[in-house]
C-alpha cells in the first residue's frame, strides 16, 4: 500500500495527468492520494471535463471531495481495486475525512486551516485538537493519519487556548496526545530529529528557500515505522526493510506547489 499526501497549491486538474503518466518526469504511482487544495471533479465546468474523465478512468467512483469552493478542497483518490468505507465522525469539522481501508486499517485525511468564525472552529493545530477530543475513539494504533496539518512546534507560541485538561492546543501537546494513542510522526521517528529542527522541510512560503517549514505529516504506529526506511536524496539505503517513507525533491516539485509531496509505502 502506498499513500501519497500533497498540498497541490490548486489547479490539480492540470497536474494530475503529469502525475499519472508513466513517461512523465513527475510520475507518482500510489494507491491512495490525499490531495489538499484540489478541485471538485464533480463541478459542472467545461474546464473540468477532462479532469473528471481522468479521475473516473483511474479511480472509478473511489474518490471523495470536501470543500466550500469547487476550485479548492480536500480530495481523496483511491485505486478502484481497494475497498473503501467512509467512517462517521463527530462534529462538523470540514476538512477531516476518515475511512476504513480494505478492512485492515483506518485512514484519516486532514487539511488543517485557519479558524472558521461562523462555526466557532479554532485555527490550524487547535482545530486538530478539537477534532481529536471529539473523536478520541478513532485514534488508536490501527489508524494512519496524513495531510497538510499546517502545524509545527515553531508556531507553538501562537496557540494559547487550552484543552479540557488545561494543556495548550499546540503542536507539542498534539504529538503527546497522539503518542499516548500509539501514533508517531513517521518522519521524526526515522530521522531522529527534533520537532521544529527538521532538515527536510515540506512547505516553502511563496516557493522561497528562505521561508521553509515542516508542516506535512504522516502518523502511524511503531510496528509499521520500525519496518520503514527513510529515503533521502543522495544517500544510499542499506537497510533491507519492506516499507519506504520519502519527502520528494524540492527542485522537481517546487514549480508545481509550495508544498512537497510525502510518500509512505508499507505492508500491513
Amino acid at each position: 500500500m502506498k499513500i501519497i499526501s500533497w498540498n497541490c497549491n490548486e489547479i490539480f486538474r492540470d497536474k494530475l495527468p503529469l502525475i499519472l503518466e508513466e513517461e512523465s518526469k513527475i510520475f507518482l504511482e500510489g494507491d491512495i492520494y490525499v490531495i489538499s487544495e484540489c478541485e471538485n471533479p464533480e463541478e459542472p465546468n467545461p474546464k473540468y471535463k477532462e479532469y473528471k474523465k481522468l479521475v473516473e478512468e483511474r479511480f472509478g467512483d473511489n474518490y471523495y471531495w470536501i470543500g466550500k469552493h469547487h476550485y479548492k478542497g480536500l480530495g481523496i483518490f483511491v485505486k478502484n481495486n481497494i475497498n473503501v468505507k467512509e467512517l462517521e465522525t463527530n462534529g462538523e469539522f470540514e476538512y477531516f475525512k476518515a475511512f476504513r481501508i480494505n478492512d485492515s486499517f483506518n485512514l484519516l485525511a486532514v487539511w488543517a486551516q485557519d479558524k472558521n468564525k461562523e462555526k466557532g472552529f479554532n485555527p490550524y493545530v487547535e482545530m486538530i485538537h478539537d477534532f481529536y477530543d471529539a473523536n478520541t475513539e478513532l485514534f488508536d494504533e490501527n489508524l494512519i493519519m496524513c495531510g497538510d496539518l499546517n502545524s509545527s512546534v515553531v508556531f507553538n507560541h501562537k496557540h494559547k487556548s487550552n484543552d479540557a485538561d488545561g494543556n495548550a492546543k499546540d503542536h507539542t501537546n498534539l504529538n503527546s496526545k497522539l503518542n499516548k494513542k500509539g501514533l508517531y510522526s513517521v518522519y521524526h521517528e526515522l530521522s531522529k530529529e527534533e520537532n521544529g529542527k527538521e532538515t527536510q522541510k515540506t512547505y516553502f512560503q511563496s516557493r522561497h528557500l528562505n521561508y521553509q517549514f515542516h508542516l506535512d505529516y504522516i502518523y502511524a504506529n511503531k510496528e509499521i515505522i520500525e519496518k520503514t526506511v527513510l529515503i533521502e536524496k543522495g544517500k544510499t539505503v542499506y537497510e533491507d526493510l519492506p516499507n519506504r517513507f520519502e519527502i520528494l525533491d524540492y527542485w522537481k516539485w517546487i514549480s508545481l506547489s509550495d508544498h512537497l509531496p510525502i510518500t509512505f509505502e508499507f505492508r500491513i
